[in-house]
Formats: C-alpha cells, sequence, structure tokens
C-alpha cells in the first residue's frame, strides 16, 4: 500500500503543481490533530485513550481526494475503501470523542485519509485537480493497522519531524 501511494506521489509529480511531498516513512493516517499543547497533555491522552475498546483492523486504501475541495486543492490525500469506512470512521470517532477538550477544536469531523502531499502554491491547479479526479477510484491496496500512536511533530526547513510519544497497541 505504501509503495503505491509512492507511485502516486511520482505520478503526482508530473503534473507539475508546486506540492511537498509526504516522505514514505511519514506517511499515516491521522485521526486528531491536537495543535500546540503543553507536554503534559501526554499523560491526559494517556489516560483518556487506554481504556478504549479499539480493536485492529485491515482497511483498504482507495481513491485520491483533496481538501478542502477538488477546485482548491490545499492537501492531497489517499482516502479509505467504502466497504472499510465504517469500522475506521467508528474507531476515529472513539477516539475524537476521548479526546474532546484536549488541543484544536475542529468541528469538521473525522475523515479517514492519508496525507500524501500539500499543495504550495496556485501553479498548474488544473492539472492537478484534473490528476486528482482521474484517480478518485484508484486502488492503493490494504493495511493494517495495528497501533494508535500520539505523536509530536516539529516543523523544519526539510519538513515535520515525527516523534512518538506514546503507543497503544490494538487488540
Amino acid at each position: 500500500m505504501r509503495d503505491n501511494l509512492v507511485k502516486v506521489e511520482e505520478d503526482l509529480e508530473r503534473t507539475r503543481a508546486d506540492l511537498k511531498l509526504v516522505e514514505r516513512e511519514n506517511l499515516h493516517f491521522t485521526v486528531k490533530f491536537l495543535g500546540e499543547v503543553p507536554a503534559s497533555a501526554a499523560e491526559e491522552v494517556d489516560r483518556r485513550v487506554k481504556p478504549l475498546p479499539l480493536r485492529r483492523m485491515e482497511v483498504g486504501v482507495r481513491g485520491l481526494g483533496s481538501f478542502p475541495d477538488e477546485r482548491r486543492p490545499r492537501v492531497v490525500w489517499g482516502g479509505v475503501a467504502p466497504d472499510d469506512a465504517a469500522a475506521i470512521t467508528a474507531a476515529g470517532r472513539q477516539v475524537t470523542e476521548a479526546l474532546e477538550g484536549i488541543g484544536e477544536s475542529d468541528d469538521r469531523g473525522f475523515h479517514p485519509h492519508i496525507t500524501v502531499a500539500r499543495v504550495r502554491s496556485p501553479r498548474n491547479l488544473e492539472a492537478l485537480a484534473a490528476f486528482i479526479l482521474e484517480n478518485a477510484s484508484r486502488d492503493f491496496g490494504r493495511t493494517v493497522i495495528s497501533s494508535l500512536k500520539l505523536k509530536s511533530s516539529a516543523l523544519t526547513p526539510a519538513g515535520p519531524v515525527y516523534t512518538d510519544l506514546r503507543e497503544y497497541v490494538l487488540q
């Protein structure tokens, strides 16, 4: 699945859009973005997440899309296969509800996706939008979600550097 996402990143480059591609090792599902929070928040996250009855699951990654929409793409993502969307959405909702009040509020709801690129400028947006539309059903394969991680990210000129603060192994 990751190899297929890296392949689509190579294809995205051919649109000549101004993109920052996500490195293979940084491809992941984001459940909740907390934003700037004190280090002590990790303890509260731990207290709330540990008791959740989260189960490991296998999901298909299918289709390209973009946020906020296809006319103004800022983030390009790989989505979840429709047959797997209910399970991962339910798990994501459990986590976001448990973390209510920690970090940034977000009323957009949980939308399971893997970010593959960020758009840096409007250069060649038409070609990018057309490519996303052409690949709206592209199959990237399946992956097993076996853990949930609390990550810290530090933005650097070379891109984000992620550090795992906690890991919750799913049963």
